[in-house]
Order: structure tokens, then sequence, then C-alpha cells
């Protein structure tokens, strides 16, 4: 598979994720900048920053649950403390896969995130933590 799909579908399945855990309760994350550190598969390191904060991630999900033809659909979402456990089902070019997510949250500031795929055993681990204003 090549750098940009791996890249891509990481970040799919970290927002699939993250807009059904928004659902369940989750903090309100501090405004600024972020930088998170992917690993996909063989991938290690994949370092991106962006600015976020609760009105982008709110965006995330409105723009998820009014797209009729999204990728994915939540299973189950659960929260206990700072940990956030959520599973999903996709469907990428006529394939179903599934993916488990389970996120760490360290306060407002930071977080890490595994999700694992079913179907081809791909992990995809994503640290992410507040940089700056």
């Amino acid at each position: 598979m090549h750098m940009n799909r791996y890249i891509a579908l990481s970040f799919i399945l970290l927002f699939c994720g993250t807009a059904e855990v928004l659902a369940i309760d989750m903090p309100d994350f501090k405004a600024g900048l972020w930088e998170s550190h992917t690993s996909v598969g063989t991938m290690k390191n994949i370092v991106s920053t962006m600015c976020m904060d609760n009105v982008v991630y709110k965006k995330l999900q409105d723009d998820m649950e009014k797209n009729p033809n999204r990728p994915c659909k939540l299973i189950h979402a659960d929260r206990s403390g700072a940990v956030l456990s959520t599973e999903v089902e996709c469907k990428f070019g006529g394939k179903v896969s599934h993916s488990k997510t389970v996120m760490t949250l360290s306060g407002n500031t930071g977080y890490h995130s595994e999700t694992h795929s079913a179907e081809d055993g791909t992990n995809v681990v994503v640290d992410s933590k507040y940089v700056g204003a």
C-alpha cells in the first residue's frame, strides 16, 4: 500500500473514531496547535501539525453525521474515565473492514490512540499533544 493511502487511512480511522467518541463526553480540548506522531504498519513516526479546537472537532462530527456516503458506522462506543473505546465498520472500495480504537486522554492537552484493523492486521498508533497557541 502506498504511503499516502496509509496516511489517509490513519486519519479516516482516527477521525471516524474521534467523531463518534465526541458523543460520549469528550473533554474540551485546548485550542491551538497540536502535533501528532503517527505510525501506520511499518511506517513509523509520521509527524503532522494542525490547529484544532472543539469547533473543528464538532464540524468533523457534523460532516460525518450528515454525509450519506460516509464510509464508517459506529458499532460500539464506551468511556471509562480517561479511556475511550470504539469499534467501527468501514466500507472502502466495496470491501468491509472492522477496527477497534482505544484512546487514552491526557486531560485536555493530549491523547494516545491505538487502532487495530481486524482484516489486515494494520495498526495505527497516534500520539497527539497540544504544543502552543
